[in-house]
């Protein structure tokens, strides 16, 4: 059965993270009840050497760790509009996070080369055996919606990903993207983020955005091919290439947990999971 986490403000997150409920709270007396909103303008922005992705951009934020954060995401205009959207084209027991999850399960498994086995973390997200899904919280939410003013997510579908640490009463987010389908994980980013560790923040968790892919056609910007044009995405299980990154961030920077988003839902995977799961090898 797919596990389903409902998470009810610091404490739902104290328990994702393996915190304490008390680690959560802040000195401010007025924070929890500040919304959860990135600014503008980022606290940085970290320019990488050779040649970029178009449109490929690495930001920091930097702000108070207030309870907030960790809720469940609001049902803002934007939030709605997306969610309508995707009803829109697929109806509501499609959009379902089940529904998606037995749907790419399905299709990798009737594969007869070796993504056949991208079935398998599906399978097991839905057997509750690895990780647990549960509404996105409004700090992935609004991760999410960074990049989606960026490039409209059911339009033109993009990913972006970002580590969050949290140190005494801050949060700090290494926040990239571009418009591309698919990421890197670059030096510049994460030798901050080592510099960060090493000055007592914890790296919390790794997030990006699997996409809905509606539209498709062999060879489009999607790296769609025949046996995926009738992948719409939107699963919330890491894949393969998904976890071997984990396991090494895990060994490198000792990544604690991984967050997997739609916008709308998240797989959340700890340290202990990468292990469950699998991995090209």
């Amino acid at each position: 059965m797919l596990a389903l986490m409902r998470r009810h403000l610091c404490f739902g997150a104290a328990l994702l993270l393996g915190l304490s409920a008390p680690a959560c709270r802040t000195s401010h007396p007025t924070a929890a009840q500040m919304p959860c909103e990135l600014t503008e303008q980022p606290t940085e922005v970290i320019a990488v050497e050779g040649k970029p992705l178009p449109g490929e951009r690495h930001e920091v934020f930097d702000f108070p760790d207030t309870p907030a954060w960790w809720a469940d995401a609001p049902e803002d205009a934007e939030r709605q509009r997306y969610r309508e959207a995707l009803r829109t084209r697929l109806g509501e027991p499609a959009l379902v996070q089940r529904a998606l999850l037995e749907r790419s399960q399905a299709r990798f498994a009737a594969r007869k080369d070796v993504a056949r086995r991208e079935a398998e973390n599906s399978a097991r997200v839905l057997d509750g055996s690895a990780g647990a899904v549960g509404p996105s919280s409004c700090l992935e939410w609004r991760l999410f919606q960074r990049q989606a003013r960026r490039f409209p997510m059911l339009e033109h579908p993009t990913e972006f990903h970002a580590y969050v640490l949290r140190g005494p009463e801050r949060v700090r987010v290494y926040f990239s993207g571009a418009d591309h389908v698919g990421g890197k994980l670059r030096s510049e980013v994460t030798e901050r983020v080592a510099q960060d560790i090493a000055r007592g923040f914890r790296l919390v968790a790794h997030v990006h955005n699997h996409n809905f892919m509606f539209d498709r056609k062999p060879g489009d910007r999607m790296w769609t091919t025949p046996e995926t044009v009738d992948d719409i995405g939107g699963g919330v299980a890491p894949s393969l290439s998904d976890v071997q990154a984990y396991r090494n961030l895990r060994e490198s920077l000792r990544l604690e947990a991984a967050w997997v988003t739609n916008g709308l839902e998240t797989g959340r995977f700890s340290a202990k999971d990468f292990d469950l799961l699998s991995a090209w090898e």
